[in-house]
């Protein structure tokens, strides 16, 4: 059986964390707002095209890195796997930075070629990060 004070340490730990979760939760509702509004701007001056390209880069670029930050929980708390994740983030947005400006036409289901990285971003998080 735990005692009081490991119970409150971890009730404390429990909170601290849930906070962490809603302000970043909130965070990314602000930030998904803005850049809606900001997908708004690119679609009446550049055109839909634009509106494809970037906004489709910008929404499934979230829901990717999205799910490989819930999908590593344990790792949340080490600077190494934020360090990995940046870097990751900067590759992917590079490369397809680069693809998208030199490709003629890019429909918005292309996007879906994304779901290839993740197996790659899984291998380089267990690589960087030994249990």
């Amino acid at each position: 059986m735990t005692s009081a004070s490991q119970r409150v340490t971890d009730d404390r730990s429990r909170a601290r964390r849930n906070l962490s979760w809603l302000f970043f939760i909130s965070l990314g509702a602000l930030l998904a707002f803005g850049g809606l509004k900001l997908t708004f701007l690119v679609q009446d001056r550049w055109g839909h095209d634009a509106f494809i390209r970037w906004g489709g880069l910008t929404g499934f670029t979230l829901g990717l890195f999205a799910l490989f930050i819930a999908d590593s929980e344990k790792f949340l708390g080490k600077i190494r796997f934020w360090v990995m994740t940046a870097t990751l983030l900067a590759i992917h947005l590079a490369l397809f930075g680069i693809l998208l400006t030199h490709v003629p036409e890019w429909k918005l289901m292309w996007f879906m070629v994304m779901v290839l990285e993740y197996p790659v971003f899984l291998f380089f998080r267990a690589k960087s990060m030994p249990l």
